[in-house]
């Protein structure tokens, strides 16, 4: 083995990790740390000086004072089920992932393609509720698998968006599941985040306070899902010890790709033909600051704004007018990989704020280019749901 003189860190052998906090901006011990998933991060302690204004004949400047101090930056991750869910929950600023709910397998179900709805003789369905996403599973007929969402329940009977039923008699053993899911909320949550040099001997860096101020996915053809987190915080330190016990290994689950794992994107529930999708939501966090402290003793929160973007086909006039009259509609997208791990990202009200579809020159399909605002849904109070199946 080659012995040098010198050791400088590679970026290969960094490794990132987090934990929740229980007080704003102290170092979490005594427990293990989760390990992240990533493609890259940029997080970094800010500083903020002043410059003495003192007048010298020398011309020098008499001194330089600390002012602020903060943290910042961002992780850049591709997509794969379970490795992101602590960090979208802080996004959301949501308290808890819901419980799924599960009916079935049961030989009491149909489908009818008259009103787009699963039917129940025994009366199982009363615990689903509208608005959250089923996955199905168990018909003999294709269509009747799959992700939708529910726009109305009764105990014996629901109707359902996001695909289109065909009649099929009970008899299959299906089963209906209610995914976990999370919206947008107003719960604080910060983490502890860890920069291991493991190339190095003792090694760290620590940031303390870290808030996630907004994430953001992406949907490109021919790629991976890529994923973003922007962070906001109180510090970093440097340390040669971690503060856990150990690590939690990241999960393993397949990374997303926008060829195999897209079930469906969804304008107006109707599915949509697009080369790229995108979504952004920004918490607007303000780190509050006081005399006689240096480094935010809070955060304040600001208003939940997603905005995002469509890349869509030019068919007809439909999609793009409702950007010229101004008309609300929803979007979602549905991802699921190759072992039936799946989530649904959910805009129930949206608005266009930009479009063109231009001809843009020879040999090119003309797309319909349009960007879009986020809303609280009237009846559903919300203005983004992840909901999320584990096969």
């Amino acid at each position: 083995m080659t012995t040098f003189s010198e050791t400088v860190s590679d970026a290969n052998r960094a490794q990132l990790a987090y934990i929740e906090e229980t007080t704003f901006g102290s170092q979490v011990t005594g427990s293990n740390l989760q390990t992240m998933r990533l493609t890259g991060e940029s997080l970094k302690g800010t500083q903020e000086t002043q410059v003495s204004n003192e007048l010298r004949s020398d011309r020098q400047i008499s001194d330089i004072v600390r002012t602020g101090l903060g943290m910042s930056g961002g992780v850049n991750a591709e997509m794969s089920y379970g490795a992101y869910d602590d960090l979208i929950l802080a996004g959301l600023m949501a308290s808890a992932w819901s419980s799924p709910v599960t009916v079935g397998p049961i030989t009491t179900i149909d489908a009818s393609d008259t009103d787009n709805s699963f039917n129940d003789s025994a009366n199982g369905f009363g615990s689903l509720v509208v608005g959250q996403w089923v996955k199905v599973s168990g018909f003999t007929t294709a269509a009747n698998n799959g992700i939708f969402k529910l726009t109305s329940v009764a105990a014996g009977k629901i109707i359902v968006s996001g695909g289109t039923l065909v009649t099929e008699a009970v008899g299959d053993s299906v089963t209906i599941v209610m995914g976990a899911q999370a919206v947008n909320g107003t719960t604080k949550i910060s983490f502890n985040i860890e920069r291991k040099y493991t190339d190095l001997s003792n090694e760290f860096a620590l940031f303390t306070g870290c808030m996630v101020n907004g994430f953001g996915l992406s949907v490109a053809l021919k790629n991976m899902v890529t994923a973003s987190f922007d962070f906001a915080g109180k510090k970093e330190e440097s340390e040669t010890a971690s503060g856990g016990t150990g690590y939690d290994a990241a999960p393993t689950n397949s990374i997303l790709n926008t060829v195999d794992h897209i079930e469906g994107l969804l304008e107006n529930q109707a599915s949509v033909a697009a080369k790229e999708f995108s979504m952004n939501l920004a918490n607007n966090l303000t780190p509050r600051e006081k005399l006689g402290a240096l480094g935010a003793f809070d955060v304040g929160t600001g208003e939940c704004g997603v905005t995002g973007s469509l890349n869509a086909y030019f068919k007809t006039k439909t999609l793009y007018d409702k950007y010229l009259n101004d008309t609300e509609t929803s979007l979602a997208i549905v991802m699921q990989d190759a072992a039936g791990n799946a989530y649904v990202i959910d805009l129930p009200a949206v608005k266009f704020s930009d479009g063109d579809r231009p001809a843009p020159g020879k040999n090119q399909d003309i797309m319909a280019n349009l960007s879009y605002n986020a809303k609280m849904h009237a009846t559903e109070g919300i203005t983004i749901r992840i909901a999320k199946f584990a096969a």
